[in-house]
């Protein structure tokens, strides 16, 4: 069983959900012009050219089309998928079709869900080509550790990241200073200023628990043990004190209405909480909400949004959760290897590093040399209300490395176990259990040997 370290992550935003559509190729791809241009930072070896089938999320689209638009010697053919967001299985299935079929692999795929490398490594998908040889050692060690060793699979890295999605708090700066409320450091101030404005501005709401990956904000944030990997067990424990203490805290603002069950990405929330008359005091969440959720889905106006550091326990040492994966793979049946490396490569470390361009990267790029140009973009970028990158730069580093990178998904697990039950009207703390027994089910049915 793989041993994968829990690090720091890369998301776009999982609202995505569309079939796989083919947008576009070389000859007839639109977007906007990349920021940086020039040469490709080729692979070691190999010539860059001939035609190239790259897989994509909506996110993702603009960068795919961006290299299809500066290399006009490689035929690109882009497919648009719902990027495995949430949990889904598109790409397993898919791989088990080209698999029997001997045919139909792309060159690149980018998925959102942050488990997929570690089955797309092993048998019988056996899709990841490892990337060292193919992307340049000097480029390689431009990533994070960290980042690095969430995509080494039994010693070998078979992709490289595209944004970090460490966890802050989103703070609504206008609104704060209309209530004369301040910034809350704790989980405990947190809650209870969420009770406060729950009487004294019903409506308002503090954060949001209906998402998919909510239990990475609140519970990986709080060390809750639910996917501690150790060798070959895993440690699936719902009933620790670090979940048990976090969702005592979280239930009465759900049933007060502070926290409600509902994802961000719904036309609910949206009509409740967004637009002009916006009622998004704070959110728990990750570095990608930035502009992906506030500014382009609920459309909250410019002026109001920035990043506090992430809310600590009482006063333990801060640790965060993340929301993302964001890997970009290459596949090994690829037979043009060469350029499906300088994709990723231009994808990674070229692309619009500016966060106020049109077709801006959706979060924290997790190429440290873009990142500092993606940083000093937003610490400048008018939509803020206060520069929010120190919060950012300071989260990256708080990122619990307790919660380890599996190979099932468990965001439906949450969904279907938790999500459910919250709306109708259940307290997180008495769903725990159920929740504890459907991991474990899952990691059972993937091969782990599980720890209660």
């Amino acid at each position: 069983m793989i041993a994968l370290a829990a690090a720091l992550a890369a998301c776009g935003n999982s609202s995505s959900s569309s079939s796989p559509t083919a947008t576009g190729s070389s000859s007839a791809a639109t977007g906007s012009s990349p920021s940086a241009t020039g040469a490709s930072s080729a692979p070691a070896t190999g010539k860059v050219g001939g035609s190239l089938t790259v897989w994509v999320d909506a996110v993702r689209l603009p960068a795919a089309q961006a290299y299809a638009k500066a290399h006009p010697n490689v035929n690109v053919k882009i497919v648009t998928f719902d990027g495995d967001g949430n949990g889904a299985t598109t790409m397993q299935t898919k791989i088990q079709l080209w698999n029997r079929t001997g045919s139909g692999w792309p060159d690149v795929i980018f998925s959102e869900q942050v488990n997929d490398p570690v089955w797309m490594a092993e048998k019988p998908f056996d899709f990841a080509e490892p990337v060292k040889g193919l992307i340049p050692d000097s480029v390689l060690s431009q990533w994070p550790a960290p980042s690095t060793a969430q995509c080494t699979v039994n010693g070998t890295q078979v992709c490289v990241q595209d944004n970090l999605a460490q966890v802050v708090l989103w703070v609504n700066k206008k609104l704060m200073d209309q209530f004369g409320y301040t910034v809350p450091t704790t989980w405990q101030q947190w809650a209870a200023l969420g009770q406060k404005v729950a009487t004294e501005h019903p409506g308002y709401i503090v954060g949001n628990i209906g998402d998919s990956f909510s239990h990475w904000i609140y519970l990986w944030g709080d060390q809750c043990p639910l996917e501690q990997l150790t060798g070959s067990q895993l440690l699936i424990n719902a009933a620790d004190t670090h979940c048990t203490r976090m969702a005592s805290l979280l239930d009465p603002l759900i049933k007060g209405g502070a926290l409600p069950p509902l994802s961000v990405f719904t036309p609910d929330f949206a009509k409740k909480y967004g637009g002009a008359a916006d009622k998004v005091l704070m959110m728990p969440g990750p570095s990608w909400y930035a502009t992906s959720l506030f500014r382009d889905t609920l459309h909250i106006p410019a002026g109001q949004i920035t990043a506090a550091t992430p809310l600590q326990w009482e006063n333990e040492p801060i640790t965060t959760g993340q929301v993302g994966g964001g890997p970009w793979i290459i596949s090994k049946h690829s037979t043009n290897l060469a350029t499906a490396a300088d994709f990723v490569t231009w994808a990674t470390t070229v692309y619009n590093p500016d966060p106020t361009g049109a077709n801006a990267r959706a979060g924290y790029p997790a190429y440290a040399p873009v990142a500092a140009k993606w940083l000093a973009g937003m610490a400048t970028n008018s939509y803020f209300a206060a520069d929010p990158t120190p919060a950012l730069k300071a989260a990256a580093a708080d990122i619990w490395k307790g919660w380890s990178i599996v190979t099932y998904p468990d965001q439906p697990v949450w969904s279907n176990t938790v999500v459910t039950g919250l709306v109708a009207g259940k307290s997180l703390s008495s769903l725990l259990p159920a929740f504890g027994s459907a991991l474990a089910q899952a990691a059972q049915a993937a091969g782990y040997q599980v720890t209660q």
